[in-house]
């Protein structure tokens, strides 16, 4: 049992970047108003991961782009974990050419404008 949970933390320890854990404290926002359902994950970076009910859509906002967009390979384990094929994942911006989305990122905050104009606010922990 001590050497299967050694062999956990390795691979979570080597895959901290890719691997998206849950915040069950992270909240969202949209144009001021609360975002309910919306589930949160945030990796070792403080990279955000959103799901949002209705939207049928996952989208992230990395530190290395600051460009919100939704992931093109994303493997998930229901309300707990999801991870990515790399430390830095590919990503389709969420807005067309010309898109600025305006991102401000904290490790308590994550805010920036979608590809439909709205102000999106993620708060973490």
């Amino acid at each position: 049992m001590i050497l299967l949970f050694l062999v956990f933390m390795a691979v979570v320890i080597v895959n901290r970047r890719r691997l998206y854990i849950r915040d069950p404290l992270g909240s969202v926002e949209r144009n001021g108003v609360r975002v309910e359902g919306a589930r949160v994950f945030i990796n070792f970076a403080n990279d955000v991961l959103v799901e949002e009910p209705g939207r049928e859509a996952r989208y992230m906002v990395q530190h290395w782009n600051m460009m919100p967009g939704v992931p093109k390979w994303l493997s998930c384990v229901r309300w707990t974990a999801c991870w990515t094929e790399g430390n830095q994942a590919e990503l389709v911006p969420l807005g067309g050419s010309g898109y600025h989305p305006r991102v401000e990122m904290s490790n308590r905050e994550v805010s920036f404008v979608d590809g439909n104009g709205e102000q999106v606010k993620v708060k973490l922990r």
